[in-house]
């Protein structure tokens, strides 16, 4: 019983739970492949990738979004990078738009 106990947490420590965040901002652009967006108290947000799913319902890269409220459901990873610093990655799952 020990032994699969300490197979968990091994197991646990490389993996991070994904939980789902939802966030209301305005969308600024893309640059650099990533998504910018802030929100009423003048924070950025920013999303390193979107899912398939989001991309088919809007794609960012279209200018006639920039401007536009959205409520943004995003997962947040932790990976270690090639010096094994810890980095996150914000992942968009879902997006609703909220102005038009």
């Amino acid at each position: 019983m020990k032994t699969l106990w300490i197979a968990l947490f091994t197991l646990a420590s490389f993996f991070s739970i994904q939980d789902k965040t939802t966030v209301t901002a305005i969308f600024d652009g893309v640059e650099n492949e990533a998504y910018y967006f802030s929100d009423d108290a003048d924070v950025t947000h920013v999303f390193d990738t979107m899912s398939e799913e989001a991309i088919k319902k809007f794609d960012l890269s279209n200018e006639k979004y920039s401007g536009q409220t959205f409520r943004i459901t995003y997962t947040t990873e932790t990976i270690m990078d090639e010096m094994e610093n810890n980095m996150e990655v914000l992942t968009i799952v879902d997006l609703e738009i909220l102005s038009e």
